[in-house]
């Protein structure tokens, strides 16, 4: 039996959602891991690409295998650099994700994703091995959006672009609320600007919520 194309996009969008449910439950399993280290990354380039807009010098950037990341910095606009992580990672899952329903449009996008990347991870990622590690990130997703039937290729990046996206909103939520002492973003944001690191804790998952709404409805918008 021949699909017609809305039969084919309720199947697309439904195999996602049960991809997602299984994520959840397997959320600290080593098959998610990968894309945590990717949403890492887009954290610490977003930081990297805040510098570079407001004047700044990036002494460093790293990621690490504990899901943690650094970006060293030197002038520039410090409380837009710190605040730029959450925000920033939300906004490349989120092209990421929405990229998949133009087919101009997603090649154009990742293949200049895959270039900042490229260009962070040679320019300044110190670590060899996780400049490769984010070199062959970049790979990765030029060779998802270019050899894989756009089934598959869509479905891959409609994954990576919502865990992307959810992955922040926990990043935000352990940073804020789990790791007290630790020197999270949201800790350097208050620091400089005298209000409470919960406070902003609150204000990024808030923006965060609101984004992954419209993400939702975007699906269901083309579900139906």
């Amino acid at each position: 039996m021949k699909l017609n194309s809305n039969q084919k996009i309720f199947i697309e969008h439904f195999i996602l959602f049960l991809l997602i449910i299984v994520s959840l439950f397997f959320w600290d399993s080593i098959f998610l891991f990968p894309i945590k280290l990717f949403v890492v990354l887009l954290h610490e380039l977003s930081h990297g690409i805040a510098t570079i807009i407001t004047g700044g010098k990036i002494l460093e950037l790293n990621i690490d295998s504990s899901l943690s990341g650094k970006c060293i910095t030197q002038d520039g606009n410090q409380l837009l650099i710190a605040s730029f992580g959450y925000p920033g990672s939300f906004i490349f899952g989120s092209l990421i994700f929405y990229s998949t329903y133009n087919k101009n449009i997603k090649t154009f996008l990742i293949l200049f994703i895959s270039i900042i990347i490229f260009l962070f991870a040679v320019n300044t990622i110190k670590d060899q091995y996780y400049s490769l590690i984010s070199i062959l990130f970049g790979f990765i997703l030029l060779v998802i959006t270019k050899y894989l039937p756009d089934f598959i290729s869509n479905l891959i990046l409609r994954l990576i672009g919502l865990i992307s996206c959810l992955y922040v909103i926990y990043d935000i939520k352990e940073d804020v609320f789990n790791n007290k002492n630790f020197l999270s973003d949201a800790a350097l944001i208050s620091e400089l600007s005298g209000l409470p690191s919960t406070l902003w804790g609150f204000i990024w998952i808030f923006i965060s919520l609101i984004g992954m709404f419209f993400l939702i409805k975007s699906i269901i918008k083309k579900i139906r």
